[in-house]
């Protein structure tokens, strides 16, 4: 073999290693590259396999917003009709509900997940619906796969530049020590009308009342917020409002209030009393019916289910509104009490209105008691007393004289006898 051919051989040899050098480090780099892809998938986190305890795990303790807590209220009085009638898909505006929405997401990619966009979750802070006087403080977490669970988190909102930790306690000093009614546990005011006063109550809407009654202090100022739920087609019937407490501007408290309307009473220590109206094809109705009608007693005027929605006694005077017809008139009112047995009182009505005084309230049938009501002419009752006074004067007089004449007569009578 001459040196021509032997360098060309030498130069086949060394490319052929290079080439299997080459195969051998392709093949090792691809399975490398392999294993490399396998580990990161092992390691990526996906969101829609999350669960609200992954979630717990990378919350902070409090997500903070650049916004003020004022700032978001006023925002809210200003937009929540708005927002709350909007339809779905509509582009979001609520300032906190954008900044917390980017802050999640951001949060989410620091910790390996990098597939979570809006439409895959939902943050939803508790700003119309206050629970426990928390106000925009507390918020909802949402992801597709567990709606029906959501992570709650807290909020921290940005200080206002004149707040005041002196008149954070004065404000909240005083929502506390306001007395509220109670309706279904929630904190509530009435206003009660007399039964039979349709008129009156028709024009009831959610803004009958004025809240600002509740603080009697001008430096406090109340805003209302919309109403978001409410009842009718029966008594009580009403609204829940979230209120707004202000002082120097800058907001101190938020409470959800119910605003309610109802047929009934008041009593003395501002206990509103519901009078439910009790028809006659009601069981309770036709059962005490029958218990008076034994008495002899079928002239019935009314039949009502009181309710007490807050503090009661063992001595409550209580009014049936029955009208001014019944004016000087006896009535017999029958009473179930809790424990299923009855007592029957007697009241004489006065300016339309039988009183008795009870230690419980439950269902009470009002009947005319028709012995002692001979004539069933209703009497005025302006001048009523002065009629009564003046008929009995003359009663007792045209009495007196008339046993006067009677002791003479005897005595005359009987000195004939001995003369």
């Amino acid at each position: 073999m001459g040196k021509k051919e032997k360098i060309l051989l030498s130069l086949l040899t060394i490319f052929s290693l290079f080439l299997t050098t080459n195969v051998v480090n392709a093949e090792e780099l691809q399975a490398k590259t392999e294993q490399n892809n396998v580990v990161q998938q092992e390691s990526k986190k996906s969101a829609v396999e999350m669960t609200p305890e992954d979630v717990k795990k990378i919350l902070p303790e409090y997500m903070e917003v650049s916004v003020t807590k004022t700032d978001y209220a006023n925002f809210w009085l200003k937009n929540s009709e708005k927002i709350l009638n909007a339809d779905l898909g509509e582009e979001v505006t609520d300032p906190v509900v954008i900044e917390l929405s980017q802050k999640f997401i951001n949060l989410f990619k620091e910790n390996g997940i990098d597939d979570l966009d809006t439409p895959i979750f939902l943050v939803e802070l508790n700003n119309y619906n206050v629970v426990s006087g928390t106000g925009f403080e507390t918020g909802y977490f949402y992801l597709a796969n567990y709606n029906d669970n959501p992570v709650e988190f807290k909020v921290k909102y940005a200080k206002e530049s004149n707040y005041n930790s002196s008149d954070e306690s004065y404000v909240k000093n005083k929502v506390n020590n306001i007395k509220f009614s109670k309706y279904e546990g929630n904190d509530a005011v009435f206003t009660m009308y007399n039964i039979g006063d349709e008129e009156n109550a028709s024009k009831w809407t959610e803004d009958t009342f004025d809240f600002n009654k509740l603080i009697n202090d001008s430096s406090i100022t109340i805003k209302r917020g919309i109403s978001i739920t409410g009842q009718s087609g029966g008594t009580p019937w009403g609204y829940l409002n979230t209120l707004y407490f202000y002082k120097n501007d800058v907001l101190y408290d938020i409470k959800d209030v119910m605003n309610m309307g109802a047929y009934g009473i008041t009593l003395e220590n501002g206990t509103p009393v519901n009078m439910m109206k009790v028809e006659k094809d009601n069981e309770t109705y036709k059962e005490m019916l029958k218990e008076l009608q034994n008495v002899g007693l079928s002239n019935i005027i009314g039949c009502y289910d009181l309710t007490a929605y807050g503090t009661t006694s063992d001595n409550m005077k209580v009014s049936f509104n029955i009208g001014s017809d019944y004016n000087g008139k006896e009535v017999k009112i029958l009473h179930k009490k809790h424990d299923g047995t009855y007592e029957i009182l007697t009241s004489v009505v006065e300016n339309g209105k039988a009183s008795v005084v009870v230690s419980e309230f439950s269902p009470f049938m009002i009947a005319l008691n028709e012995t002692n009501n001979v004539t069933t002419t209703p009497v005025n009752n302006a001048p009523n007393n002065a009629q009564t006074s003046s008929l009995d004067i003359v009663l007792y007089s045209t009495l007196a004289i008339g046993s006067l004449l009677g002791i003479a007569y005897i005595v005359i009578k009987n000195r004939k006898k001995e003369a």
